[in-house]
């Protein structure tokens, strides 16, 4: 069954309320890319202690020394970090040794990869735990969720660990769940609606039935 990732890009204040209305209903939280960019490696901390329960992925994006940003990030409190696919092979592998050291995870964002199947193979082989399908955010209106690639790599890699990201808003779960990700990333959805509460319910209540029909 997919997991319920709730991407928090906004400050920590804000971050900390909206985990106080959605921790039923999601498995997963996520210190996004701006969150970390305003509060740095406290923002990790706070919500470990806040809410011990959820994993907690730090979205850091890393391009360069894997090793030593990944290990801050794993002293913070997260258990997954993200490293991009572009990244060297090196760098990919230095984040990966961290996380083996700890016990931890790392998931590859695939944002920006020019050939996505073959870089994929290449992930796989290295050893990644996730690979991340993310329409970049200033890309969104034009292009939409990768629902294709998604497919692609599923049947070229059924027993790999998938997760998509970018703008997954709930009527794309009719399209996204059947393609059996791992992790479902969910942000402005939740986190500016109205209700967010009620939103995080409404993922979580369909994301359930999918995976025990």
């Amino acid at each position: 069954m997919a997991q319920l990732q709730i991407a928090l890009d906004g400050d920590l204040n804000s971050a900390l309320e909206t985990l106080s209305a959605v921790h039923p209903y999601v498995d997963i939280a996520e210190v996004g890319t701006p969150l970390v960019f305003r509060e740095g490696m406290n923002a990790l901390r706070r919500i470990r202690e806040a809410r011990p329960q959820l994993t907690l992925v730090a979205d850091l994006k890393i391009m360069d020394a894997g090793r030593a940003e990944a290990d801050i990030a794993f002293r913070a409190g997260a258990e997954v970090v993200t490293v991009m696919a572009v990244a060297a092979d090196a760098t990919i592998a230095g984040a990966l040794e961290s996380a083996r050291t700890r016990g931890k995870r790392v998931m590859v964002d695939m944002m920006q990869v020019a050939e996505p199947r073959a870089r994929a193979m290449e992930l796989v082989e290295l050893g990644c735990d996730l690979l991340c399908l993310h329409t970049a955010h200033d890309q969104q209106a034009a292009l939409g969720s990768p629902f294709t690639l998604l497919a692609e790599l599923r049947e070229a890699l059924p027993a790999t660990g998938l997760a998509i990201a970018g703008g997954v808003k709930l009527p794309a779960l009719t399209q996204i769940l059947p393609l059996k990700p791992k992790v479902i990333i969910v942000g402005a959805a939740i986190t500016a609606a109205a209700d967010p509460r009620a939103s995080a319910k409404q993922f979580h209540e369909r994301i359930r039935a999918y995976g025990n029909a």
